[in-house]
């Protein structure tokens, strides 16, 4: 009876580590994203959202706006402020060019002609002065909005139209499809069969076959095997975390999504 035992003690930790193994040069990793979170410069109401989760926003698509009565009020009255200056100098340069005529035929004095070209030169000034408030107007006005700085997948929208949002405080957020990567996590003994610059398979539930990655990151900090990662059997092990990017369609791939990392590919090559 305590022979039974123990061949089924033995057989189940065979089970065990076997259960444990795996392929030479092969990782568990999962895949990670980083996010780009657009925020307005400046606080205030929000407008309209113009985008919902996963949609594909193209580089300059807008994504919200904020109200702008404030705003556009300032605009108006910029441009108001242009319209005048201009007039004030077309009036200055005609009272200028009427001076030195006169002063051509000896009809005013030198000083009247100078100060008529020290006014135009002052309305000159104010005409740029306006153009420069037009463009100050037009800054601001454009902060209210915010744009996809990048083609990109909205992951998340944190705020509704009609709610208030801080200067600095994310509205919605998005996921280049260059920002997306796999994590993965080898061991010491491990750590000489891969490189910058490498490249890898991963493979992962609906991923397409044959799908490459290039390794753009690998740390010189050990650590644990993340609880994400390890089993009992291999929780205590050492490991490095190594970073590789997918070459093609890495919208493929979904945040949190187990990957397989392997070196199959250069094997294969």
């Amino acid at each position: 009876m305590r022979l039974h035992s123990l061949l089924f003690v033995c057989g189940a930790a065979l089970l065990l580590t076997a259960c444990d193994e795996r392929p030479k040069d092969t990782w568990q990793g999962y895949a990670e994203g980083d996010y780009v979170r657009v925020a307005p410069i400046d606080g205030g109401i929000i407008e309209e959202i113009a985008v919902k989760r996963g949609d594909l926003v193209k580089s300059g698509d807008l994504l919200f706006k904020l109200e702008t009565t404030s705003e556009e009020a300032n605009l108006e009255s910029a441009e108001a402020g242009l319209t005048e200056a201009k007039a004030t100098l077309r009036e200055a340069e005609l009272e200028y060019q009427r001076k030195v005529k006169l002063r051509e035929q000896r009809n005013v004095a030198q000083a009247e002609v100078d100060t008529a070209h020290a006014r135009r030169d002052r309305a000159g000034a104010a005409v740029l002065t306006a153009a420069s408030a037009i463009t100050q107007a037009k800054w601001r006005l454009a902060r209210r909005e915010g744009r996809a700085p990048a083609d990109a997948i909205v992951q998340d929208v944190m705020f509704r139209e009609g709610e208030f949002t801080s200067p600095n405080q994310p509205v919605v957020s998005l996921l280049p499809p260059q920002n997306i990567k796999v994590r993965f996590f080898v061991p010491e003994a491990e750590l000489g069969d891969i490189e910058e610059g490498g490249k890898v398979l991963l493979t992962c539930s609906g991923c397409p076959q044959n799908l490459s990655g290039t390794i753009r990151f690998l740390s010189t900090e050990v650590e644990f095997t993340p609880p994400v990662i390890y089993s009992d059997q291999s929780k205590e092990k050492l490991v490095y975390m190594a970073e590789a990017t997918p070459d093609e369609t890495p919208r493929a791939l979904h945040p949190g999504q187990p990957v397989t990392v392997s070196l199959r590919l250069q094997q294969d090559e």
